[in-house]
Formats: structure tokens, C-alpha cells, sequence
């Protein structure tokens, strides 16, 4: 057999199998970096003393009570703003839209996803990070916030149409995401898959997060650096209910997150 006809279908092949090795491996290390990273960042802001040397987090309830703690302290932030706020309570699995402390509607939801970041990661650490109201810095969905109505005026009172009501048809997907300034990325999808066209948006949603994803992920790996990673909650919620979240919140809206 020539095998210096196949030579450089080995070659490429073996180079192509060793990147996606490394970018499993870098991705799988990027979680490790930033579970440190945010505990280190963590305790160097605490004040230090050297006769403290319990481990809290191991004294039986002493979790949940900084959990509870986290909660109320975040709510009454929440409280304080003029604006609709977002209650997101995974324990009990409801989201709430809340103006002053008073929720204003509840959706249950239906399915979740929790990076793996929460679970890892110093649980006093990420209750401080709890302890107020996430802010959101950005945000992306399939569909308009602000839906735009075009209406004519009738040229004469019979042509004017009495009571009419507002179109209800709901055919556009939804899928939107929202980016905060603790560097928690919120998914939020909707949790019917009744048409090919929500599938497909659906399809090119993710895809561009992915994209965006491997972009930064492959740049780090050429650098010899450690790949960015963004800790995450992805949240299934009815279709009409996640289209009215998205439109209540404001654009620098805030999050309470209990999880």
C-alpha cells in the first residue's frame, strides 16, 4: 500500500483529533479557573483573622441560613426600586414580576438547568454575590421588546371599527437571554415544540450563542490562555408567560436569584 498518498489525510486528521481534544479539555478547565477565581476573589476581600479557623460551611444548617439570609436581603433591594423587578426562585420553581415587593404575576416553571459554577464554588461566596439584586447589562431574544402597532385612521366614523379587539395570534418563538453584571448568563426558552418554525429558531438561537461561545474559547487556546466561562441558568417557562417577562423587565432591569 502507498502510504504517502494518505499521508496528509493522517496528518490532518491526527491535528484536527488533538484540537478537539484540547478544546475539551481547555473547556472543561475553564469552570475549574473560574470556580477558583471567584473564591479566591471572595476571601481576599474578607478581613482577615488568624484565630478563625472554622469551616462555617460545614456546621450543620449554617447553609441555609445564609441562603434565607441572601434571599430577604435581596428582596428588600429589590423593594426599594420604582421599577418591575424579577423574583427567580428555583427552590420552589417560580418566577415572579414584582413591583415593590408585591409579585404582580407568577409563572411556574417547568424545567431548569444549573451550571455546574453554583454547586462547586464557596456557598458563602455565592450567597454574598445573592445578597443583592443582579443587574442586567444586556439583552437578546427572538422577538421585539417594544412591539410596534401601525394603525389607520378610518377616513369617516363607518368606517371605524367598534370594540375592536387586539390581535392575539401568538406565532412567534420565543427565546431570549439576559447578561448581568455579576457575569450570570440567563437563558429562558419557551417550553412548547409544537411547530418547525420554533425549532428552527430555536436551532439558530443557540447557535449563535454557541458560535460566540467557541469564538472567545478557540481565541483563548491559541493565546495558551484559559477559555472565559459564564455560569448559567437556562429556564423553560410557557410560551405567552415568557414573552410577557421579557417585555415587563426593564433593560437594566433587576434579578433576585434563589437557588
Amino acid at each position: 500500500m502507498n502510504w504517502s498518498k494518505f499521508k496528509w489525510y493522517i496528518i490532518t486528521g491526527t491535528v484536527l483529533v488533538v484540537l478537539v481534544l484540547l478544546y475539551l479539555i481547555k473547556s472543561v478547565s475553564a469552570v475549574n479557573h473560574a470556580v477558583s477565581a471567584f473564591d479566591n476573589a471572595y476571601f481576599a476581600s474578607l478581613e482577615q483573622k488568624e484565630s478563625d479557623t472554622i469551616d462555617h460551611c460545614s456546621i450543620p444548617g449554617y447553609i441555609d441560613l445564609i441562603r434565607e439570609k441572601a434571599f430577604l436581603s435581596s428582596q428588600v433591594k429589590l423593594a426599594e426600586a420604582d421599577s418591575v423587578g424579577m423574583l427567580i426562585n428555583i427552590r420552589d420553581s417560580v418566577v415572579q414580576l414584582m413591583i415593590k415587593g408585591l409579585p404582580i404575576r407568577s409563572i411556574k416553571i417547568s424545567e431548569y438547568d444549573i451550571s455546574p459554577f453554583f454547586q462547586r464554588a464557596n456557598q458563602e461566596a455565592i450567597y454574598s454575590m445573592l445578597s443583592s439584586p443582579l443587574i442586567i447589562t444586556d439583552m437578546k431574544a427572538t422577538f421585539m421588546k417594544d412591539p410596534l402597532k401601525v394603525k389607520i385612521a378610518p377616513k369617516d366614523t363607518t368606517m371605524a371599527v367598534v370594540d375592536a379587539k387586539p390581535d392575539t395570534t401568538d406565532y412567534e418563538a420565543v427565546f431570549f437571554t439576559l447578561n448581568t453584571d455579576q457575569n450570570v448568563h440567563f437563558f429562558f426558552e419557551q417550553q412548547e415544540d409544537t411547530i418547525g418554525a420554533d425549532r428552527r429558531a430555536r436551532f439558530f438561537f443557540d447557535l449563535k450563542d454557541r458560535y460566540r461561545n467557541a469564538k472567545a474559547t478557540i481565541k483563548a487556546i491559541v493565546r495558551f490562555d484559559t477559555p472565559p466561562y459564564v455560569p448559567y441558568i437556562k429556564i423553560w417557562l410557557p410560551k405567552a408567560d415568557a414573552k410577557i417577562v421579557y417585555r415587563a423587565i426593564p433593560r437594566e432591569g433587576l434579578i433576585v436569584l434563589k437557588q
